[in-house]
């Protein structure tokens, strides 16, 4: 038996090293097509257009599907396959394929006849010129919708089938489309062909996972039916998963509205380039956590386990904290540097990145939250009490409504992402509070104990690093920075151990 359990322990830490390491992968080409983008257009009419339309296909699908197309389909799929049989589940796997299929088709169409009237309405402020462009551009890439919901189709069938690895790389090949695109085409085709090339690039995320979902038996049938007891099941789950996952796309819809008449629209670009930051750094550790663990609590839900999901949960809360605190501590100590090594080239100027890194550095405020939060809500789903996570991020975009309303403008580029990372602090603790108290999160002195340790010593670090970064800045931009960073990893690691984490001393145990 302890052999089993030690080889479940390898083979879970071996999938999940090797999700991580394709994603950051995918994180740091998804990184360098953005570095591109930046040089390549700054914050010019065409870079404001693009990051709008690019902006309007991604937010309707979060506002109308989201995280419902694996959320919805990850724990029905798992409960027929443990009660049923695999047969079952398979036969709903078509079913909802062709659901979510008629969904994001009806979704394209609506998009692309009222492309301009959705522009006008997400960015008000902008210009004539620019409002005309992003219609056009949102009419060329509208159709990934269709693509988006066939891609999240397959991540949740390989996901529920214990395949991880090839979910995980499919933002990697669109992020290499788009990047072989701006090194050798950019300049024949310019931002029309930028706009053609996300396009490709989301049908290629659902193009390379077809041969792995054929070959764990999927296959495609337009003719099963829509209208099962499990794709009820499934859509009753819909409308609450739905409005659980809107903090994020309303807040970025809001924060794009008022941010049209900040800068002459450059505080959009500003805050596209910062968010963009912010989730490749957060996405990285978040992603692998709940997007490995959640079939493992659908499982654990449906076989009635519940000290197994709440041990799941209590440990990924403490490793994502231990991870993600130093790295925004060091991300608003050393927001402006970042910025400047990351971006500032081409048409990226001196402005665009004091602009960019005031976001960044507020945006880092919301970083643990969000990550904890994304287990939370991961969690609830699995449970299917779908109605918990819809009620705090309800509490979430009212806040983010009633201060971004009320300050306005006013807050500036800064002001608007720290709202939204109080936002998604709002939305963590009211789960956070619920989920302690249906017992789905229950963390005991010794799990609050060991968070806390993680903070302090992330405070301490920023600390040194602030001191190390002003003591070397003769030394050049980025020498000052790698010193500062590498300064941090050692006084992190060494706070953590003086205070006896237990994480870190699971680190030191590994190694």
């Amino acid at each position: 038996m302890k052999k089993t359990k030690k080889s479940t322990a390898r083979s879970f830490t071996g999938t999940a090293a090797l999700m991580g390491i394709i994603i950051l992968a995918a994180k740091v080409m998804g990184l360098l097509r953005d570095i591109m983008i930046a040089g390549n257009y700054g914050t010019t009419t065409a870079a404001i257009a693009y990051e709008t339309a690019s902006k309007l296909p991604v937010t309707v699908f979060d506002l109308v599907l989201g995280g419902v197309v694996t959320s919805a389909f990850i724990p029905v799929y798992n409960s027929i396959s443990v009660k049923e049989g695999k047969k079952q589940a398979l036969a709903f796997a078509q079913s909802y394929f062709n659901f979510i299929l008629v969904i994001t088709g009806v979704i394209t169409v609506i998009g692309g006849v009222f492309a301009p009237q959705l522009v006008a309405f997400m960015a008000p402020e902008l210009d004539a010129v620019s409002l005309a462009l992003s219609a056009e551009l949102t009419r060329i890439m509208f159709p990934m919708v269709i693509f988006c919901g066939a891609a999240f189709s397959f991540v949740g069938y390989l996901q529920s089938e214990g395949e991880y690895n090839i979910p995980a790389i499919i933002s990697l090949v669109s992020n290499l489309i788009m990047v072989g695109y701006l090194l050798f085409l950019d300049r024949y085709f310019g931002v029309y062909g930028l706009a053609v090339s996300m396009l490709i690039g989301w049908g290629a995320q659902a193009l390379v996972q077809l041969p792995s979902v054929r070959k764990r038996g999927f296959r495609f049938d337009f003719r099963a039916k829509l209208n099962t007891e499990p794709i009820r099941r499934a859509a009753r789950n819909t409308l609450p998963i739905l409005v659980g996952t809107w903090t994020s796309p309303v807040c970025n819809l809001i924060n794009t509205r008022l941010a049209s008449g900040i800068e002459g629209g450059r505080a959009i670009t500003a805050l596209g380039y910062a968010n963009r930051l912010y989730t490749i750094i957060v996405g990285v550790f978040s992603f692998v956590a709940t997007n490995l663990l959640f079939p493992y609590f659908s499982r654990a839900a449906a076989s009635g386990d519940h000290d197994e999901s709440n041990r799941l949960v209590r440990t990924s809360v403490k490793v994502l904290v231990f991870i993600i605190a130093p790295i925004s501590v060091g991300i608003m100590m050393l927001a402006e540097p970042f910025t400047t090594l990351i971006y500032q080239r081409g048409d990226f100027t001196v402005e665009d990145t004091l602009l960019t890194a005031e976001a960044l550095g507020c945006y880092a405020v919301g970083m643990i939250f969000c990550a904890v939060n994304e287990v939370l809500t991961k969690a609830f789903f699995a449970a299917e009490k779908t109605k918990i996570p819809m009620i705090s991020a309800i509490c979430s975009m009212v806040f983010n409504i009633v201060l971004i309303t009320g300050f306005g403008e006013r807050l500036g580029v800064g002001g608007i992402a720290l709202v939204s990372g109080f936002a998604v602090m709002l939305n963590m603790a009211v789960n956070g509070m619920i989920a302690r108290a249906k017992g789905i999160f229950a963390p005991t002195a010794g799990d609050f104990s060991d968070i806390a340790k993680s903070v302090i010593s992330a405070v301490v670090m920023g600390a040194a690093v602030a001191w190390v970064y002003d003591l070397t800045a003769a030394l050049g931009a980025v020498l000052s920075f790698g010193i500062s960073v590498a300064a941090g990893v050692v006084v992190y690691a060494a706070a953590a151990l003086i205070l006896r984490s237990e994480e870190a001393r699971m680190v030191v145990r590994r190694r």
